[in-house]
């Protein structure tokens, strides 16, 4: 059996650039050696957390914490995976492990962003308002051009 089908089934329901991100940490988990007797206990636990990982990392870095993560809990995780819970509600059962895994990864970016080692490009984006004479950006400055009175 291909385990790799339990993710991309997760995959299909979320957002374009997030599925993207999760099929490149997944390809560079494949053919992982640390995972060989693992592999099949950690497309589940990925899928399941799938919709909560931020794709700030880059896909290496998330994959390196995957495999971390499987190396900890491999056991806990199979537990689970070979459970009754498990066969009446998949969802349900993996809940606690994709929360685990979501929180290393998200350590992980705010011990990064901390040291200075990641830096967010946020786009700036400018909101106009017709209802006020207050016209700002994101960060609360005044939008750089002003109402001239004249012709253009």
């Amino acid at each position: 059996m291909n385990h790799r089908q339990i993710l991309d089934l997760a995959l299909r329901d979320l957002p374009a650039a997030r599925a993207s991100y999760l099929r490149k940490v997944a390809d560079a988990l494949s053919g992982e050696p640390t995972l060989d007797q693992r592999e099949h206990l950690m497309f589940p636990v990925l899928a399941a957390a799938a919709s909560g990982i931020e794709p700030i990392l880059e896909p290496a870095d998330c994959a390196r914490q995957v495999v971390g993560f499987m190396l900890r809990h491999a056991e806990g995780v199979a537990h689970t995976l070979y459970s009754a819970a498990y066969l009446e509600d998949q969802k349900a059962a993996m809940t606690p492990w994709a929360t685990r895994l979501q929180a290393d990864i998200a350590i992980t970016i705010m011990d990064r962003l901390t040291s200075g080692g990641l830096a967010l490009n946020e786009p700036k984006v400018w909101r106009f308002r017709a209802d006020s004479g207050s016209v700002t950006g994101t960060a609360g400055t005044p939008f750089p051009y002003g109402e001239e009175d004249g012709e253009i």
